[in-house]
């Protein structure tokens, strides 16, 4: 492993034991001499990485948003086609890394926590999904791939049941996650 590639996988490391520590514990509960106690590593080393607790939040912040933006790639042959295409891609996903299960957790966490910095909680809510998927529910109800009903309400149920199966996830692995299928039946249109 050259010297570049040791750096990387000491910073993925330090993320990995953030993101678990804010999620058991919160951002304020946390402190820099637990992250580095369990990555292993001394706090000065830690420093080294990300030079305040802070600035370790913005990037477990941006990693999250980068994983918000993934739907945004998808390319759809209908409505109920790009639900389908994002549920069963997460989940797949999700049983590869458990990391993406717990992002879940620390992002919801990061938008609603009154301990987090307030420009840190608007760049995390910087990426409204349930407004993006509109266009896609929309989109499915024009082609008659997806029920009728209050479009905003449509994409907030399917974001909700995402959300709450990953938490679930995080917290209980063991448990198998659903057949994609299964959730974006929610959203199809019984004809």
């Amino acid at each position: 492993m050259t010297r570049k590639e040791q750096k990387e996988a000491r910073k993925s490391q330090i993320i990995q034991v953030t993101l678990d520590l804010f999620v058991e514990r919160g951002y304020y509960g946390t402190k820099t001499s637990q992250i580095s106690r369990r990555a292993g590593i001394s706090e000065g080393l830690l420093f080294h990485y990300f030079p305040t607790k802070e600035i370790l939040l913005e990037e477990l912040i941006n990693i999250g948003l980068e994983g918000m933006r993934m739907p945004m790639q998808i390319k759809a042959k209908n409505g109920l086609d790009f639900f389908y295409q994002f549920t069963a891609m997460l989940f797949l996903q999700a049983e590869k890394n458990s990391l993406i299960a717990k992002m879940f957790v620390f992002m919801g966490h990061v938008v609603l926590a009154e301990d987090i910095p307030e420009k840190l909680r608007k760049l995390a809510s910087s990426v409204d999904t349930i407004a993006y998927c509109r266009r896609w529910v929309e989109e499915g109800q024009q082609d008659g791939s997806i029920r009728k009903g209050d479009v905003m309400s449509l994409s907030n149920m399917y974001w909700c049941s995402i959300h709450g199966i990953m938490e679930q996830y995080a917290l209980h692995p063991e448990v198998p996650l659903p057949e994609a299928g299964w959730v974006v039946g929610m959203l199809q249109n019984e004809v």
